[in-house]
């Protein structure tokens, strides 16, 4: 078990959340610029990146047991539903806020953070069943965490029809059919999506850069969520699944990405939907600050054991 990789990983996040929040600091990026950069991964890196990681060789094995970790993958999100509309409550805030919470709760880095971390821990061998179980993320976040953070809750064009869902469609289609994109348009969309992790970092550090640097640190909600997020959600996870889950590959997947921090995401579509970017953009930073410590923590207690 490399942990420096892991903690390499992590580290890379912060700086360039850092970075953004510099670059905003030097007048560099300003809100409209911003906001371009976040429609820019939204509507294209993004769905770039989810079509790339579903580029899989077709077999019948593979599906049966891709179907499993789908399986996996929404009981393990039926369980943090429950957590992220009832514990956010008790914090007695704004609506707005309180959406936040309930994001920051239920989604967790799984593209950013998760694949990188999960291939210092399992090998890229497990990148591929990491994809599949991240299906259910990709609609999710897309629906339901829209609706979290949007002030409209009910479900619309806008939110049926996104880019997002739209790729995922796309590249599960494909994989279904074993259909491979020509090797020039492949290489193309890996480098879109490639981006993707860097310009959504610093989408999140120009956010940051809004406001003053003490209030980033002084709202103890946010501490709340965060030890939610990084330690409750992959303990109970473990709970559940230690008895059940008898493949270490899924176990570990599922504990694993249940460990990442807050969604870079909820900061870009917050901005997107009209909800609180600032407030989702403190949530991201802090909770990928203190990952660096909890998730070797979470693969000591739970994964290597």
């Amino acid at each position: 078990m490399n942990y420096t990789n892991i903690l390499n990983q992590v580290s890379v996040l912060f700086l360039l959340i850092l970075t953004g929040y510099f670059t905003r600091k030097f007048n560099l990026l300003n809100d409209e610029k911003t906001k371009t950069l976040s429609d820019i991964v939204l509507n294209l890196t993004l769905p770039a990146l989810i079509i790339s990681s579903m580029q899989m060789d077709f077999s019948i094995s593979v599906l049966i047991k891709s179907g499993n970790f789908i399986l996996l993958s929404l009981i393990v999100y039926a369980v943090i539903f429950i957590f992220s509309i009832t514990l956010p409550k008790l914090l007695k805030s704004n609506e707005k806020e309180i959406g936040v919470y309930k994001f920051s709760i239920m989604f967790s880095n799984v593209g950013f953070m998760g694949y990188p971390v999960v291939n210092a821990v399992f090998g890229k061998k497990a990148l591929f069943y990491t994809a599949i179980y991240n299906l259910p993320f990709n609609l999710l976040i897309f629906t339901i965490g829209i609706m979290f953070l949007s002030k409209d809750i009910r479900l619309n064009k806008k939110i049926i029809l996104n880019p997002g869902i739209i790729s995922v469609l796309i590249g599960f289609t494909m994989f279904l059919f074993s259909i491979k994109l020509f090797t020039p348009i492949k290489m193309t969309i890996d480098m879109i999506g490639s981006v993707t992790t860097p310009i959504s970092m610093m989408v999140i550090g120009s956010l940051l850069a809004k406001n003053k640097l003490n209030t980033i640190f002084t709202n103890w909600r946010i501490y709340i969520i965060t030890f939610i997020r990084l330690f409750f959600v992959p303990f109970f996870i473990w709970i559940i699944l230690k008895n059940i889950i008898t493949d270490p590959l899924m176990l570990g997947i599922s504990i694993l990405i249940s460990s990442m921090p807050v969604a870079a995401n909820s900061a870009i579509l917050a901005e997107e939907y009209e909800g609180n970017a600032e407030l989702a953009s403190k949530v991201v930073f802090i909770s990928t600050f203190f990952s660096i410590i909890t998730i070797p923590i979470i693969v000591k207690l739970f994964i290597t054991n």
